[in-house]
């Protein structure tokens, strides 16, 4: 039977009406590896019933996360904050945590697991980082998930980037400027990265990420 992952989503407004979508790249990395892709919504009443019935969980990129969760007041630096993402984000990494089941963060996705989990974040790491960047060197450490060279190429398309870890997580790389770019937890099998590995799926740090996701979720129990 196939195994059915929960993406998360992100919104869209076409004038006042706000629709919920999710990007292609992230559904075809997962129906490449095998998987069954549902979308959840920001309206589902029966959320836990339903992430019960999932194998693991994408918590895709996004807007920022408001500061309010981890102890802040938003000074503006946080742009288009909502309410009904952070409150989904929140319930899924907080299942993900309790139900021991495969999680993996992108981009603001990586934020908002350091965040529920009890972490923080800058809410603006400024021009010297920020903005697009197609061949964003990061280093890495050896760890138990994510077999990454020392040195890897990434993108780069944020401008807010985790402060404190949160408790339980260790962090596996990092930009040579010190801003933090992929986490892992401890002991079970969540992943938090802070580039778009979705945008550039045939290199090879894309797949190690895509693949070792694939491999957590059908040898979990």
């Amino acid at each position: 039977m196939q195994k059915v992952i929960a993406v998360t989503p992100r919104i869209i407004y076409e004038g006042t009406t706000p629709k919920e979508f999710v990007n292609r790249r992230y559904v075809r990395a997962l129906l490449n590896r095998g998987f069954l892709v549902i979308m959840l919504t920001l309206e589902n009443e029966n959320i836990e019933s339903l992430l019960e019935k999932c194998d693991g969980f994408l918590i895709t990129g996004g807007d920022d996360i408001d500061p309010v969760h981890f102890g802040e007041v938003n000074t503006g630096e946080s742009k288009d904050v909502m309410k009904e993402l952070d409150d989904l984000d929140k319930i899924v990494v907080e299942y993900a945590l309790k139900s021991k089941k495969p999680l993996l963060g992108i981009c603001r996705g990586h934020q908002s697991i350091n965040v529920f989990a009890g972490g923080s974040l800058y809410q603006d790491i400024g021009k010297s980082h920020s903005g697009i960047k197609e061949n964003h060197v990061v280093h890495t450490v050896p760890n138990r998930l994510l077999n990454f060279k020392e040195v890897i190429k990434v993108n780069s398309y944020h401008h807010q980037a985790l402060k404190k870890i949160a408790p339980d997580f260790i962090e596996i790389a990092k930009h040579e400027d010190g801003t933090n770019e992929a986490i892992i937890h401890k002991t079970l099998p969540i992943i938090g990265i802070q580039w778009h590995p979705e945008m550039q799926q045939e290199n090879e740090p894309s797949k190690i990420i895509f693949d070792t996701f694939a491999k957590l979720v059908n040898n979990n129990k």
